[in-house]
């Protein structure tokens, strides 16, 4: 790959594109060029959790001698392996990266590009003390400006896994109001994050606003993944908005929750030697982690809309599991 590659380019054409809800297949269909076109629609396929057929497509173009290409290749094929593709595939990119980047000078466009690549990646896995965070308003508007909605959204999504939430919820509901453009999938990220802000502190209404905002956003182009990425740190909140009100949607993004959880557990755990578990099912997730932020009993069913008897056998069944004798321990299993 050629080491003078510019920055200026936007490697995630789709995801911080700019079109109106509905019209997300319009809007890939429309580019001129044919490699972008099918970087676009492959993130389109990914967001659909066609993830297979995604990471089939960036595959397909690694080998493209447009570096900018390449490199959106390269993201995309990352990404889709996080949710349910090859996991050494991630494993040997996120570890190439991180020789590529120690191995280049600081303002090497290469070592800039791995760098943002492998930011990325451990703020998704909750790796923060490997993170070397740079000023962030120089590192926000040195991207292109399509692309700065989503590095507001990285950015929150560090302070919620550094216990700032507070910040993390001002930051992303600044990138909101002050958008330029409308953005669905930027949109609906940062939405996401600051509804699990407001779930950490417990603001159930504002919690369920911004995440219907985003499922407004999502369910005209068939955008489910950012929801199963998101179902861990939502404790419940998913099942809580669709679980009756979208069976069939709701179906589709526990089945790629599942996989994304799998994937993301096993790579946080080997970067982190933490132990969260996968062993536990959904529900049972959902249950201990409100648990392990003091909910009790009670108010845990009202959330979930199940009974106490239901709570409780679900936390026996958790205990049993992960073979601990109080809440006081859960944290060390939830996200």
């Amino acid at each position: 790959m050629d080491a003078s590659l510019e920055l200026a380019y936007d490697p995630f054409v789709f995801t911080t594109g700019s079109f109106s809800p509905g019209t997300a297949d319009v809007f890939c269909s429309a580019f001129t060029d044919e490699e972008t076109r099918r970087i676009a629609c492959a993130e389109l396929e990914y967001y659909r959790g066609n993830v297979e057929k995604a990471a089939a497509e960036f595959g397909a173009l690694l080998g493209s001698e447009n570096d900018n290409i390449a490199i959106s290749a390269t993201l995309g094929t990352a990404i889709s392996s996080l949710s349910g593709g090859d996991i050494n595939i991630i494993i040997h990119l996120y570890r190439f990266a991180k020789e590529l980047s120690e191995s280049h000078a600081e303002d090497d466009p290469l070592k800039k590009m791995c760098d943002f690549l492998l930011l990325y990646f451990n703020i998704l896995l909750h790796n923060t003390p490997d993170i070397r965070f740079p000023a962030f308003g120089v590192q926000a508007f040195a991207v292109p400006e399509s692309l700065r909605p989503m590095a507001f959204y990285i950015y929150a999504h560090y302070l919620i896994s550094v216990s700032d939430v507070g910040r993390a919820i001002g930051m992303a509901e600044g990138a909101l109001i002050f958008m330029k453009r409308p953005s669905p999938v930027s949109e609906i990220y940062l939405s996401l994050i600051i509804s699990v802000g407001y779930m950490l502190r417990q603001v159930w209404d504002k919690a369920e606003y911004y995440f219907r905002y985003a499922w407004n956003l999502a369910k005209p182009d068939g955008i489910l993944l950012p929801f199963a990425e998101f179902r861990g740190m939502l404790s419940g909140l998913l099942e809580k908005c669709l679980r009756f009100e979208e069976p069939a949607a709701y179906k589709q993004i526990s089945k790629l929750s599942n996989r994304y959880h799998k994937q993301w557990v096993f790579l946080h755990n080997l970067l982190t030697g933490e132990k969260i578990s996968d062993r536990l099912t959904a529900i049972e997730f959902n249950v201990a982690s409100l648990a392990s932020r003091g909910l009790s009993n009670q108010e845990i069913a009202d959330f979930l809309g199940i009974t106490l008897n239901s709570v409780r056998a679900h936390l026996r069944n958790i205990f049993n599991k992960l073979a601990i004798s109080s809440r006081k321990e859960l944290h060390h299993y939830v996200i």
